[in-house]
């Protein structure tokens, strides 16, 4: 299912905003449009645009110039992303004229050299983006990226290109951005008036959408002037202009002399940039396409993967929060996967649930043989489990002479009871002990008549009897010793 997404490039002479359709692995450009902003305001030429491409509240991406932004190169003697962002903030804090406090932060590492590694770090004051962000509202607007113009164009050329070293020149009326990649990764950013009223002084015609110069004889000292500044800046990487590629696009790049000049100056072949390599089929309706001005847009909507990641400013406070319709093009990735889940899970558990019924068969098969075996006389099996617990609570009563085996007090508590009271001290010898329902009967020898009352005593202390009653106490015919008889009344309370 084609999904639609909304890019919008905004630059100090000219707004521009691309509607592309993406099916699958192909991009193509539903609508475009193109707005003069320098005679304008930032709203109305934002609304003007909106209205040539029909935005019908698709998601959104915006990039704003780069002189809304900041920018330090900083190098890290480690190079893992979590490390540098917990300290890029206190880096940045002695080498910026602003309160950090004050700013949103995002970087990009340039580079990596053994543990070393280089980072590119972008900063946006928080008063203006919230300024941004509420002309965008009103217009409803909700971006889900905001980045700088021309990062992601600077990283689709580099990926583009087989040389991966590159440097793209934004050349807009009355400022310049330059962007230096080198081996796929974004080296470094710096952005200059060099257009300042004394100069050519280029205007973008509101009605033809073009640049042209008041002051055509001041061209080649303004274009000088710039050539100047990035042969400096070359400089300082300890690069040379001759090996590395350029290209050119923003307001400018549509004017034949400005390339000119920027070729003979540097020697080398300056090259428009053009869609940056991207896969892209145009529409017939989609209105007049300008590449020289449009690129920027069109590369901001083609992905933003790892091998093209660029800044987003949306965070911290102004952290999107977009609609599920949003990732509507995420559901076939979840629901598919999800489905085949479900359905492995319950052919599991389906399986698992009929292998435990035929164990559980099984089991009862066996227990069944068991009771037979052990009860062969039984001419009906209903509950195996049961049924052998009523014969064993037969069979104990026969064993204990008529006690019931259902007393809450057992055999084997009262031998414990009894060896408990009767104290090791005492010669005591129990030869005969008889369980019924009315008590305990113990027989046996001591050597005193005294030891016998002293048994007496002990056991009518005991919880487990109510009264302790001495039958007989005689002097043993055979033995030495005292043959005596002790009748225990069990407390069944």
């Amino acid at each position: 299912m084609a999904r639609n997404l909304l890019s919008i490039d905004i630059g100090q002479d000219v707004v521009c905003a691309v509607l592309v359709s993406h099916n699958k692995k192909t991009v193509s450009v539903v609508r475009c449009g193109i707005s003069v902003a320098e005679d304008t305001s930032f709203a109305g030429a934002l609304a003007e645009v909106l209205q040539q491409v029909g935005y019908d509240n698709e998601p959104c991406r915006v990039a704003f110039g780069a002189e809304h932004f900041l920018f330090r190169t900083l190098s890290f003697p480690f190079y893992d992303s979590r490390k540098i962002h917990k300290v890029l903030a206190i880096e940045l804090e002695e080498n910026v004229p602003v309160d950090m406090r004050d700013v949103l932060v995002d970087s990009l590492i340039s580079g990596k050299r053994g543990t070393d590694s280089t980072v590119v770090a972008a900063m946006m004051r928080r008063e203006n983006m919230r300024e941004q962000l509420a002309v965008l509202a009103s217009l409803n607007i909700d971006p889900q990226i905001v980045t700088i113009s021309g990062v992601q164009t600077a990283l689709h050329l580099s990926q583009n290109h087989a040389q991966h070293d590159l440097i793209l020149l934004n050349a807009g009326c009355k400022r310049m951005t330059m962007f230096v990649m080198h081996d796929g990764r974004l080296r470094l950013i710096r952005t200059w008036v060099f257009d300042d009223g004394d100069g050519a002084n280029f205007v973008m015609d509101k009605n033809s959408q073009h640049a042209s110069a008041r002051k055509p004889e001041n061209v080649s000292a303004t274009l000088q002037k710039a050539c100047r500044e990035i042969r400096h800046t070359l400089l300082t990487l300890d690069t040379t202009s001759v090996a590395i590629p350029f290209f050119l696009t923003g307001s400018l790049a549509d004017v034949q002399e400005v390339a000119q000049h920027f070729s003979d100056n540097l020697h080398v072949e300056v090259q428009p940039c053009g869609v940056a390599g991207i896969p892209v089929s145009i529409g017939k309706e989609a209105g007049l396409w300008r590449s020289d001005l449009m690129t920027g847009a069109l590369a901001l909507s083609t992905g933003t993967g790892v091998k093209r990641r660029g800044f987003n400013f949306r965070k911290e406070e102004f952290a999107g929060k977009h609609p599920l319709v949003y990732y509507r093009h995420l559901l076939p990735r979840i629901v598919v996967p999800a489905v085949l889940c479900l359905l492995v899970g319950t052919v599991y558990l389906w399986n698992d649930f009929r292998l435990r019924q035929m164990e559980l068969r099984s089991l009862d098969k066996q227990v069944e043989e068991i009771f037979l075996e052990t009860l062969p006389g039984t001419t009906r099996v209903v509950d195996p489990v049961q049924q052998l617990k009523v014969e064993i609570r037969e069979h104990k009563k026969d064993m204990l002479g008529g006690a019931s085996p259902e007393s809450e007090i057992k055999i084997l508590d009262i031998l414990a009871e009894i060896s408990v009271q009767i104290p090791t001290s005492l010669n005591i010898h129990i030869r005969r002990m008889v369980v019924d329902d009315n008590g305990i009967l113990l027989r046996g020898l001591t050597d005193t008549f005294k030891a016998v009352d002293n048994v007496k005593n002990f056991l009518e202390k005991s919880e487990y009897f109510t009264k302790a009653t001495i039958n007989s106490a005689n002097l043993a015919r055979r033995d030495t010793g005292i043959r005596f008889e002790l009748r225990l009344e069990l407390n069944r309370g």
